[in-house]
């Protein structure tokens, strides 16, 4: 009996030690990866400024032939999205286009479920040479909960590995299309923000 009572209170002291730890672990994570690509940026912003064709590049593309995807809104730049509900394997969310900047870059909110905050995703491309260099990176908030913190420590590695998978399917993509103009100049183009005068007026207290 006291042998038991011992294993629960060291069982319940290495819980309690766990869930401690997790408080004190980072609450945000950021993932990274490059990858040069011989195509031009306006190309590279055409293709990654909708998700036509998110399917023929994405790394988890392949991982659920079943998954159930919708697209909705614009076909290109703000406000495009993607929803999609499949297998364990890539399980269920939405990503939505929130911002654009011509040639450079896409901002986009990336929504899973089962998550209690949205992350960010970015793709970023420059120049290079006689190519484009495009990075793929997220930031997420993991919040208070201890479960998410400890998750956040294997993003890196698991996050990252897809992206290098994603970057170069999307480099044989890229590189297998025409050449596209470059875009006009334009200033960047972001989600609108909600209009006050919009909002419904508050009925009158009795």
């Amino acid at each position: 009996m006291r042998l038991l009572i011992r294993v629960v209170v060291f069982v319940l002291v290495l819980l309690v030690g766990l869930v401690g730890i997790g408080f004190l672990l980072a609450d945000k994570v950021h993932v990274e990866r490059s990858a040069k690509i011989l195509a031009s940026p306006s190309t590279l912003y055409t293709v990654l400024n909708s998700f036509e064709k998110f399917d023929q590049w994405s790394p988890w593309a392949d991982l659920d032939p079943h998954v159930k995807v919708e697209r909705s809104g614009p076909a290109s730049g703000v406000g495009a999205r993607y929803t999609w509900h499949g297998n364990a394997d890539v399980g269920a969310g939405s990503q939505e286009i929130i911002a654009t900047t011509p040639d450079r870059e896409i901002k986009i909110e990336l929504d899973f479920e089962g998550f209690d905050q949205p992350s960010t995703t970015t793709l970023a491309i420059k120049p290079d040479g006689n190519g484009s260099l495009v990075t793929w990176s997220m930031d997420s908030e993991l919040g208070s909960n201890p479960i998410h913190r400890y998750f956040g420590l294997m993003m890196d590695k698991y996050i990252g590995q897809d992206y290098e998978k994603g970057l170069s399917r999307l480099k044989v993509l890229a590189e297998s299309l025409p050449p596209v103009s470059a875009t006009p100049e334009a200033a960047p183009e972001s989600a609108p923000a909600a209009d006050p005068a919009a909002a419904p007026e508050a009925s009158p207290t009795s």
